[in-house]
């Protein structure tokens, strides 16, 4: 796999939530006078369309919360429930100027979120369906926030998955980019608020239309962020790393 960086978005797509043409006001062929129209949210645009109204479902996929971490040697050859990492197998990798850390997918694959600190709170995420991966800071309203997996799932309306893969805010380990199919809906435990994933974007609840600040980061195989990173640190599967208690 071509080792590639995924840095933070620079705008290509900031408008995003207008890119859509033919909503708002229209003029009426009848008169002069303009008429408001009442523009469906990002949420409705999607499929489901009613994607707000869905609950949580409790007791499937859990999020990591207390990740651990140790040396590329330190990771089990045969962990319980998880995939061997081997020389080919990929990796998500995020770094500062003192410490590199490396996020298996065959740990993202069982997870799809961990909830993670390094220079300030980060989400690091992938949604096995899409091949979509995505890091970002994990603060909403300016306050760390822990988010899991709401067991949804949401289709993006297109225009909005091609920015925002444009426009890096998520990215793939796959050559042909990502699959805009069934996504992981995220929420925080802040405010309930339903997040996609694919689009760093909230859909429903008090933060809708707010998107996640994009994190800097790398997809490569194992073997190409060792030997980038002999000294960094790899994410350990649980039960060395911590998961999410389910909602009650």
């Amino acid at each position: 796999m071509r080792r590639r960086a995924i840095l933070a978005a620079t705008g290509l797509a900031a408008g995003s939530a207008g890119c859509v043409v033919g909503y708002g006001r229209r003029e009426s062929p009848a008169d002069d006078q303009a008429s408001e129209i009442d523009a469906p949210t990002l949420a409705e645009q999607g499929m489901p369309s009613t994607i707000c109204a869905e609950d949580i479902k409790p007791g499937g996929i859990r999020a990591i919360d207390d990740p651990s971490f140790g040396a590329p040697g330190e990771w089990p050859d045969d962990p319980d429930g998880y995939r061997r990492l081997d020389d080919e197998a990929t990796v998500i990798g995020i770094e500062n100027d003192v410490v590199a850390r490396a996020y298996p997918l065959t740990v993202l694959n069982v997870h799809e979120i961990i909830n993670d600190t390094l220079d300030g709170p980060v989400l690091v995420t992938y949604c096995p369906l899409c091949r979509s991966g995505m890091v970002a800071d994990r603060r909403v309203d300016g306050d760390p926030a822990r988010f899991d997996v709401s067991g949804l799932l949401w289709v993006p309306p297109g225009i909005y998955t091609a920015a925002a893969e444009a426009d890096g805010r998520v990215f793939s380990d796959r050559e042909a980019g990502v699959s805009n199919n069934g996504n992981l809906v995220m929420y925080d435990e802040t405010t309930g608020s339903y997040w996609s994933q694919m689009l760093a974007q909230a859909i429903c609840g008090p933060e809708a239309e707010r998107r996640l600040e994009i994190r800097s980061s790398t997809i490569s195989t194992w073997r190409e962020w060792r030997t980038d990173h002999p000294d960094g640190e790899v994410l350990l599967p649980p039960p060395a790393s911590g998961v999410v208690d389910p909602p009650i």
